[in-house]
């Protein structure tokens, strides 16, 4: 009974440190790199670390980016494939392209004129998505000891983040003015108090328009030429109830004048 809990007692710290070392590998098994990192103004020459026997991917799945081209400046040391269609690989179809390298060592290879890179492999990527193109740099490097990771996957700036949902805020002021003043030209219109054709009718629907956007009613007003004692006619004559009484008038309000029609 004794030297089965020795035995126990010896073996759980075991069982823990590898049950440890799983979950550490497991978390390392795919590195996150935001695109800004590796591309753009704010970039940062990655380094991806490649071990013998342990091949690395690039993976631009999260970001949609289709490969387009790689570069390779040293392939003495190290070779690539891709998951679809790349230009210059000689093995394109319709809809297949690519969007995860996969990168290998191999024993080096004497290539006639080729110098050796002391700092690593540089691997250039252009990227596409939907008219908009992106260049990516890594320092592609030998890897020694126990291997890190398995993958690196480039993913949105934002990724992160919930995506603000920017709603112009409603004006319902300017919206009320606005129906207001259209009524009131529509009441004109009927009554012949104004024609489409005059100058007059495109600065009043020009005041609709500045007023409908948000913009103040006297700006509004000046900048279709239009006077603040027309516009207020106009808003009476739309519907709108004014708190004070307005002075009784013998004859209908006159809409257009001498100034406002040239």
């Amino acid at each position: 009974m004794n030297k089965c809990i020795a035995y126990f007692s010896l073996f759980i710290p075991w069982a823990i440190t590898l049950t440890t070392l799983n979950q550490v590998v497991l978390a390392n098994t795919v590195v996150q790199v935001k695109a800004n990192q590796v591309s753009g103004e704010t970039a940062q020459l990655q380094t991806v670390k490649v071990w013998p026997g342990h091949g690395v991917s690039i993976s631009f799945f999260s970001t949609k980016e289709i490969i387009k081209k790689i570069w390779l400046d040293d392939p003495s040391r190290f070779v690539f494939d891709v998951d679809g269609c790349l230009e210059g690989l000689g093995r394109c179809s319709e809809n297949s392209g690519a969007g995860l390298i996969h990168i290998r060592q191999i024993e080096k290879v004497k290539i006639r004129g080729l110098p050796e890179g002391p700092n690593g492999a540089h691997m250039t990527v252009i990227t596409e998505f939907g008219s908009q193109r992106k260049t990516y740099h890594f320092r592609i490097v030998l890897g020694k000891g126990t291997p890190e990771y398995s993958e690196l996957e480039i993913i949105n700036d934002t990724a992160n983040k919930k995506e603000e949902i920017v709603r112009p805020k409603v004006d319902y002021t300017a919206r009320s003015d606005s129906k207001y003043i259209t009524k009131g030209m529509q009441v004109a219109l009927s009554n012949q108090w104004v024609t489409r054709d005059s100058k007059l009718w495109q600065r009043l629907n020009q005041l609709v328009e500045l007023r409908s956007s948000g913009e103040s009613i006297t700006v509004a007003a000046s900048t279709a030429g239009v006077s603040m004692q027309l516009v207020e006619k106009l808003m009476l004559l739309g519907g709108l109830v004014r708190l004070s009484p307005l002075p009784q008038r013998d004859n209908p309000p006159t809409v257009t004048t001498t100034a406002e029609t040239e």
